[in-house]
């Protein structure tokens, strides 16, 4: 028999065989009353914080108005209870009763057994085979929903991968200056870029805006002389204090590229609107895409030249709370595919995807989803070239996935680290990234790795060797 044919028959079978046990479990259970698109219903709205009807209805990919006839069923069921919030009547939201917090931890536990069967009938080493195939397998179906066309290139060429902009004292102008001889975009981060100025202390002002333009200058220099291609950038957190002072001294010195996020910088356009610069913002999905597109071609008349897309693999903080992270990760390539919908009008604007971009691997699953380029961080943080401390670059060597952690600030906002000291601190006390940030930043870019703050991507892990910036691009734009 033809073996795609095959393929087709045994996951039909599996699919149609999971729901009939599935259904015949759930009648026998304390939560017959369920039907299986309920139990699939309050699973999503799960048993942690409350969630909103929208973040429920986004993660079952319905839409509000169906969600709200299910939970009506469900309220009336004793599953599910339903409020609005004192600080904004407007939002509604939901939460399990003990009820509907039971009826799921008994269908996980029923999952758990039929998983725990099925492998009992394999030895460890088929065992682990036999969930790689099927983790490909589901990835294939995921590429082939998302962009049905087999026939997208997935070559990736060099001025399509951006340097993530890494602060303090991470990606300077030396690394900047090597991604950009290579052919890619360089990126100096404008996060306290004189923090070992000797003025920084009395005037961190002056300081950071004078390491600011040395540091592009320095770059361009590198790249001019070794007849590199690249373009050099900074990248800058909007809004931040002095930010359009700090947005002229990069034009000044000569910048090509301003990377700008962490908000919507609508004023951007406005600032270096007698420039030729490239501005490309960062957003966490296709409705900043939206609102800056907007923004941008109403006041200024301008688009993007690329937009960032940075997922909730990042590093540093990220565009997400941690009750948003899951959601994030499980709809992170369908959002490659809605944000880059949402400027097919705008054909000159590139879609970067960066978060969880390690190596080509990564690369070509994000071009199959629709990126024209991709974004690396950690992967550059262990390369001779980097401007990191070399502890800093040694704790990356010797991390694996169980260091890395998230921690969330006084705001909410998540951020993802390597656990040292002081995220244990935090951990015990979130209030005291209010005032020790910048200080724990500046501790760890000097080599302090235990008592400061390490911003890491999820797949910091991964790095085993320092290699240099040459080694990554050869990689990524291998044809094989």
């Amino acid at each position: 028999m033809d073996t795609a044919k095959r393929l087709n028959e045994v996951l039909t079978a599996l699919f149609k065989s999971v729901l009939k046990v599935e259904e015949s479990v759930l009648k026998k259970s304390d939560a017959r009353d369920l039907s299986i698109t309920e139990i699939h219903t309050i699973e999503a709205i799960g048993g942690g914080k409350p969630k909103t009807m929208t973040h429920v209805a986004a993660e079952l990919k319905i839409n509000v108005s169906t969600l709200t006839a299910a939970v009506n069923k469900l309220v009336a069921k004793g599953y599910v209870n339903r409020f609005r919030i004192p600080e904004d009547r407007r939002m509604v939201k939901l939460e399990l009763t003990e009820k509907g917090a039971f009826a799921v931890r008994e269908h996980e536990r029923f999952r758990l057994a039929m998983a725990k069967d099925a492998l009992a009938l394999l030895s460890s080493e088929e065992a682990e085979k036999f969930i790689r195939s099927l983790d490909n397998v589901n990835e294939f179906m995921l590429m082939r929903r998302i962009n049905p066309s087999s026939e997208r290139k997935i070559n990736l060429t060099p001025d399509r991968i951006y340097q993530g902009g890494m602060g303090i004292g991470i990606s300077m102008g030396r690394l900047a200056a090597a991604v950009a001889v290579c052919g890619g975009v360089g990126i100096i981060s404008a996060t306290e870029p004189g923090y070992n100025e000797y003025d920084y202390k009395t005037n961190a002002f002056e300081a950071n805006k004078r390491a600011l333009k040395r540091n592009i200058r320095e770059a361009l220099a590198v790249v001019k002389s070794a007849g590199g291609k690249g373009l050099v950038g900074i990248n800058i957190t909007y809004p931040s204090a002095n930010y359009e002072d700090y947005v002229k001294a990069a034009l000044e010195a000569g910048a090509q590229v301003i990377v700008s996020g962490n908000g919507v910088p609508t004023a951007l356009p406005g600032i270096c609107r007698d420039s030729n610069v490239k501005l490309v913002p960062v957003v966490s999905s296709a409705r900043a895409a939206s609102v800056i597109i907007r923004s941008w071609t109403r006041k200024h008349n301008r688009a993007p030249d690329a937009l960032i897309f940075e997922g909730p693999l990042a590093g540093g903080y990220l565009g997400f709370n941690e009750e948003q992270l899951k959601t994030a990760q499980e709809n992170f390539y369908n959002s490659i595919a809605e944000i880059k919908s949402e400027i097919e009008s705008f054909p000159e604007c590139w879609l970067i995807v960066g978060g969880g971009i390690y190596d080509r691997h990564d690369a070509q699953k994000a071009l199959l989803c629709g990126a024209d380029g991709v974004q690396l961080g950690s992967r550059f943080i262990t390369t001779e070239e980097c401007d990191a401390h070399e502890n800093y670059k040694k704790v990356y060597l010797n991390c694996c996935e169980s260091d890395i952690d998230i921690i969330v600030n006084p705001s909410g906002m998540a951020c993802r680290v390597l656990k040292n000291k002081f995220t244990y601190e935090v951990r015990k006390d979130p209030e005291i990234l209010k005032d020790r940030v910048t200080k724990a930043l500046i501790c760890s870019a000097n080599g302090d790795v235990e008592n400061g703050l390490v911003f890491c991507g999820a797949k910091a892990c991964k790095a085993v060797k320092i290699e240099t910036v040459k080694d990554i691009f050869d990689e990524l734009t291998s044809r094989v």
